[in-house]
């Protein structure tokens, strides 16, 4: 058995941050919320119109076992109350088992169609209970899911299937994603039922515990933290509804049963590719440009935008690449082009507005490329009719160029597109450019030579190596004052895991770092949390297993906009990291040695260095702490002790990172909830005894240290900023 408690619980942090340092005091606005669990259908996806209750025959259980769609459903009175949840299923019977579905990820194996806040939409995976969207790159999950499954879970007081989530706000002012909050469930996940099941009635259930393994705090599961109050089963202001799956057996029932239901099945659906007039039969690749509704040929007037879907047909053909540029008729402006890829995993697109051109890589963790999901969008565009534009037809598809590659050495599949015809007017008065009826390439078999860059200070030993490029991958660039960069931190960790990352950016003084990314490709588009001011950002990059994710190799950890002020002199200028990039294992500790190149940006015909930046970030230990006002870094370079040896501590940095941050509380908690196995190094045990420790100053001794809750809750105090010193 995975040892998820731990994981679950350092997920699970803002719901006792708040609850730690914040007496609970129900608000009369919204005075309960509750969970329920249910079974889930995408075509009705309310609380509503879902079933508590459930009645199987076992003559309708199939081989492989009968797949039931199932959700929680969250239930808040006010809009965006909540800042973070925290929740965990089981079930009474050990041979029923779950699939949990994370939201962010594909769901059915074609897109449905919704409508939140007056935009309609399509999408693959299914729309929780908060959520935004954007034209291009679709619809998003609000804040941050992390979630935790295994075969058992005995610190949660089962040894059946069971399943933890987490759900942060992160400070995001989310909005239902309905009329209420259950008419979308929190989360979806399968419920399987095996054909040897035994006739009877089975629930399944939440489980109720204290992650507090200790004792000495209560931090329980499930539990909501919001407008500064805690909702807890204890507190009667927290409402759960479990859901029964009544097994009968030869048409039977079972004692008790007033009511038989027939389950939802699972939908199969099957994506049909359309094959429109001008597209050429022998072609390897294929793309029909779309309008939203799936048409060819759309009627227009001037002033309207219409969303583009270059939807792609490759036949199961693997393609690790595409770079192509678009034409549009002359009259007609392509005004936006997306941001991801929804045919190949929602691969993040670079592309250039200006000369109509876009490209993406879509390889998986392994190297291998991805199989496009053929009838999809392989880009999207926003094409805008002018005002004053004159009848007539016109065109939006491929111009010259559109590479597609097998692989990363050579282009060599053979391409053809059906363009968009747009109708103005009549269509009949003017005639601009006449609809393509073919385009076919044959590309030359160029040779591409892919070097690794180890100048600027990327150490070759580093465990985790970082470029700064901008979108077409170059490290160094020319700009002129008054430019906007997009800059990425692409990553390169040769498979190793990673569970999270913790950086601050740095750029030179005259450069303006504008705007940080929401998302990381390079992990799974986990969501990225920012402090702009600061330059900050960190992210988890945990699976639904909880386990840490390998990052995909070349691309963006991180992205930036760097803006060059107006006035800005000319000469060199730097944008990398600055001396935090922390980079996890696990939830322990940070133990990866990280190295980066730094973007230059050489501005006007000059190049005076202006800023000197130091790449090759070590292990060495940085302490920042905060005292009346006045801040102090002090920076040393340290030996872990042998146990016994008497140590200075470093105050609150349980994980000897250099830092005192939630990552120190989480490394705290843990070892509370498993105390038989010791987390800690000599001097992180002395660093994380912060409430009452042997000595305020001066040394001491690792062996007669003993960690409490006490401790934590104080960490917990400090890192909200609710006291400014350590020790208390």
């Amino acid at each position: 058995m995975k040892k998820l408690i731990s994981a679950v619980t350092s997920l699970c942090m803002a719901a006792s941050l708040v609850s730690t340092v914040v007496p609970a005091s129900v608000g009369a606005a919204d005075a309960s919320k509750g969970f329920a669990i249910k079974t889930y259908d995408i075509s009705k996806p309310a609380s509503a119109d879902a079933q508590s209750s459930i009645t199987i025959n076992k003559k309708d259980i199939p081989a492989g076992g009968y797949v039931l769609p199932s959700a929680v459903y969250y239930s808040e009175g006010v809009d965006n109350s909540t800042d973070s949840l925290l929740v965990s299923v089981t079930t009474d019977s050990k041979d029923i088992s779950f699939k949990l579905y994370d939201p962010t990820e594909s769901y059915t194996s074609d897109e449905k169609e919704y409508t939140i806040k007056g935009s309609t939409f399509k999408c693959d995976n299914y729309i929780s209970f908060a959520g935004n969207y954007n034209k291009l790159d679709g619809y998003s999950a609000a804040g941050l899911y992390v979630f935790g499954v295994d075969s058992s879970q005995t610190a949660a007081g089962t040894d059946n299937y069971y399943i933890g989530c987490s759900w942060m706000s992160n400070g995001e002012d989310y909005a239902w994603a309905g009329d209420k909050s259950d008419s979308y469930p929190f989360y979806v996940f399968d419920t399987v039922i095996p054909q040897n099941i035994a006739a009877g009635t089975y629930t399944l259930k939440f489980c109720e515990y204290n992650t507090d393994a200790s004792g000495k705090n209560n931090n329980p599961s499930p539990m909501v933290e919001g407008e500064k109050t805690r909702f807890t089963t204890e507190g009667k202001n927290l409402k759960l509804e479990t859901m029964t799956i009544k097994v009968t057996e030869d048409g039977g029932d079972v004692a008790g049963t007033t009511t038989t239901t027939t389950a939802p099945q699972p939908t199969t659906t099957s994506t049909t590719s359309t094959t429109v007039g001008g597209q050429t039969s022998n072609a390897d690749i294929s793309f029909a440009f779309v309008d939203e509704n799936g048409k060819s040929t759309v009627e227009a007037k001037a002033g309207d935008e219409i969303t583009v879907f270059a939807n792609v047909t490759a036949g199961g053909k693997p393609v690790s690449a595409m770079d192509v540029q678009f034409k549009a008729s002359e009259q007609i402006k392509i005004t936006a082009i997306g941001g991801k890829s929804a045919a190949l995993g929602n691969k993040k697109v670079s592309s250039n507005l200006d000369e109509y051109r876009a490209n993406f890589t879509s390889t998986g963790t392994d190297g291998e490329p991805l199989v496009p999901e053929d009838g999809k969008a392989a880009f999207t565009l926003v094409a805008t009719i002018p005002e004053g534009t004159a009848n007539g037809t016109y065109t939006v598809g491929f111009d010259s160029q559109c590479k597609v590659f097998k692989d990363s050495t050579k282009f060599n599949y053979e391409t053809a597109f059906t363009p968009l015809t747009i109708k103005v007017g009549d269509g009949g008065d003017v005639v601009v450019d006449p609809p393509i009826t073919t385009t076919t390439t044959t590309a030359p078999q160029p040779t591409t030579t892919t070097t690794t860059v180890t100048d600027g200070g990327q150490s070759s030993n580093a465990d985790i190596k970082f470029t700064f490029a901008d979108e077409n991958g170059a490290s160094k660039v020319t700009a002129k004052a008054g430019d906007e960069i997009t800059v990425y931190a692409n990553v390169v960790a040769d498979g190793k895991p990673v569970s999270a990352m913790d950086v601050q950016f740095k750029a030179s003084e005259q450069i303006k770092i504008t705007a940080i990314g929401g998302k990381t490709t390079a992990l799974g588009n986990k969501k990225v949390s920012t402090n702009l001011d600061e330059y900050r950002a960190n992210f988890t990059s945990t699976g639904t297993d909880g386990e840490p994710l390998v990052p995909t190799d070349g691309k963006a950890a991180f992205t930036l906009v760097v803006t060059i002020p107006e006035g800005t002199a000319n000469g060199t200028y730097t944008v990398g990291f600055d001396s935090q990039c922390k980079v996890f294992k696990d939830s322990t500790k940070f133990n990866y040695e990280t190295s980066f190149v730094p973007l230059e940006i050489t501005v006007g015909d000059v190049v005076t260095t202006t800023t000197t930046t130091t790449t090759v970030i070590t292990t060495t230990t940085t302490v920042t702490s905060t005292e009346e006002g006045k801040t102090t870094t002090t920076t040393t370079t340290t030996t872990p002790p042998a146990e016994g040896d008497k140590l200075t501590p470093v105050w609150g940095d349980a994980n000897c990172d250099g830092a005192v941050d939630v990552c120190d509380v989480v490394l705290v908690l843990t070892y509370l909830n498993d105390n038989t196995i010791d987390y800690f190094t000599a001097q992180g045990k002395v660093n994380a005894d912060v409430n009452a420790p042997q000595a305020k100053e001066g040394a001491v001794d690792p062996k007669g240290v003993k960690i409490d809750a006490d401790d934590q809750e104080t960490l917990v105090k400090f890192c909200l900023k609710y006291i400014d010193k350590l020790p208390v």
